[in-house]
């Protein structure tokens, strides 16, 4: 995607921040689909972060924090904002005190702090166990289970302000709801404050495998996905009314909602953001024809259908 060049220019001389351009987000999404973005950017600290922020704003350009793409779909025209992500500067962790309580960066992969929380004998995470995705991500969703979620655990949130200012959000002020986590505009999530509990490297284990193999039985783990597509309903499941629909196993090109679990759409191979954004149509109409029930997105939409 075209950027201008007095802004190119700015971003290309950053210190402390790697830059790549007009990158396509096929290979840093789960969905492996989605066109370009006008630049991806890497802060390497927190200054070039906040460098990297204020030169974006001051010129009006877009931007969006780019986790794992876990949760996202970029559409095939894909966007000209730029997409930062903070895995290379910003996935430090560390103990607070020997009650329990860490702090984590935003950066840092799911998977690695469940791998942290096992070899520290702290219990509180597993329900992250299979889930992925980075930590920021996790928390702007508040991602979990019926075995628990990011705000059972989280006690402080660290943000980086549009205005370049830090931020510590904590107790009342931490305002999560069924998976949203409300933050101030174009705020940047730094950082986590978990309160863990000391436990049992045994009980931690045996919790991780037992979540493990419910989802492998119940959910799509061999094609790409974005994980759940709809947010449930209140009272009901997005799948059991997508699968009562008559709609899964339905495909549109290569991608399918998944004969597995109906609340997945998965990639079979070549297909495309449209394909996948078709599905998303075809469930919502049907199940609000059906059932009187608007589907509401899970994952986030982003970009163009045309590469302009």
């Amino acid at each position: 995607m075209a950027m201008e060049a007095k802004l190119k220019k700015q971003l290309q001389y950053l210190d402390g921040v790697e830059v790549d351009w007009n990158v396509m987000l096929t290979g840093h999404t789960s969905l492996r689909v989605g066109g370009p973005v006008s630049c991806l950017l890497r802060p390497l600290n927190l200054a070039g972060l906040q460098t990297a922020v204020q030169v974006l704003n001051k010129n009006h350009h877009p931007y969006f924090i780019l986790g794992r793409g876990t949760n996202l779909l970029v559409r095939d025209g894909g966007s000209r904002a730029a997409a930062i992500s903070l895995e290379s500067g910003f996935s430090q962790i560390e103990n607070l005190d020997s009650a329990g309580r860490v702090k984590v960066g935003a950066g840092m992969r799911l998977n690695r702090l469940l791998r942290f929380c096992l070899k520290e004998a702290l219990s509180g995470l597993e329900f992250i166990a299979g889930i992925p995705g980075s930590v920021g991500g996790a928390l702007r969703m508040n991602a979990g289970t019926h075995a628990g979620e990011m705000s059972d655990v989280c006690e402080a949130v660290l943000l980086l302000l549009s205005d370049g200012a830090l931020s510590r959000l904590s107790g009342s002020d931490l305002r999560f709801s069924y998976r949203s986590l409300e933050l101030p505009p174009n705020s940047v999530v730094l950082a986590a404050e978990f309160s863990l509990t000391p436990s049992s490297r045994k009980h931690i284990r045996d919790k991780i495998r037992a979540l493990l193999n419910t989802r492998k039985e119940k959910q799509p783990w061999r094609l790409p996905s974005a994980g759940s597509v709809f947010k449930n309903p209140p009272g009901d499941f997005a799948g059991r009314l997508i699968e009562a629909a008559g709609l899964k196993g339905i495909r549109v090109g290569d991608a399918q909602i998944s004969t597995k679990h109906a609340n997945f759409i998965v990639n079979r191979g070549q297909a495309r953001a449209s394909d996948i954004l078709a599905l998303i149509q075809l469930a919502q109409e049907k199940v609000a024809q059906e059932f009187g029930v608007q589907l509401e997105l899970e994952i986030e939409v982003v970009g163009n259908n045309h590469n302009t």
